[in-house]
């Protein structure tokens, strides 16, 4: 609880400072996360990509000709595959990245970076049966997002397509059986989406 309120409180300090008249854009993304995790020790346990999704909301602010703050709160999918069976996380995920864009032309390429943050939903392992295992994953997750991509304008509108790489930093384990095996997240992520201006230039 107190990390999600320092989180919001950040959040709540950046809009007082950003300019009043900044441009804004409104849209919605989603698209493909090839989920893993990194395991330590992994005991020789193979752990694979397990193909996940999401879908949310995109908030662009625009801070100069080239550079915008986005916030990306969304629903994500993470998780990997071990001896068969899927295992399932589901987060309430917000990103919160600088993108630097290239050029003065209407496509623009663009480069992003920043933290994520992450609020556990669920936690299932689905093989013949499905069980819970809400209460041996931690509720808070954190990372590091880098990515690329590319903004083509459609009207006043723009649509963009993207990869990502996620990167876990917290340790999700918690396990009382199994306190110090070391879990976390890990994603490359594939996603479009368009957005819509709202704000004044």
């Amino acid at each position: 609880m107190k990390k999600m309120s320092v989180f919001f409180a950040l959040l709540s300090t950046l809009f007082i400072v950003m300019p009043v008249k900044a441009q804004v854009h409104l849209g919605v993304s989603g698209g493909l996360n090839l989920a893993n995790v990194n395991v330590d020790p992994d005991d020789g346990i193979d752990f694979s990509r397990l193909t996940a999704f999401g879908l949310g909301g995109v908030l662009d602010y625009g801070l100069s000709e080239n550079v915008t703050l986005r916030f990306e709160p969304m629903y994500l999918q993470k998780g990997t595959t071990r001896f068969g069976a899927d295992v399932k996380l589901a987060y309430l995920e917000v990103p919160v990245m600088f993108k630097y864009a290239f050029g003065t032309s209407n496509t623009k390429p663009y480069i992003m970076a920043g933290p994520t943050f992450g609020f556990n939903l669920s936690a299932k392992i689905k093989a013949d049966e499905e069980q819970d295992i809400k209460d041996e994953i931690k509720s808070v997750d954190f990372g590091l997002v880098l990515g690329a991509g590319v903004s083509l304008p459609m009207g006043n509108n723009s649509l963009f397509l993207e990869a990502r790489y996620a990167l876990g930093l917290a340790n999700i384990n918690d396990a009382p059986d199994d306190p110090d095996l070391d879990i976390k997240t890990i994603g490359i992520q594939i996603f479009a989406g368009i957005t819509f201006p709202i704000g004044t230039k």
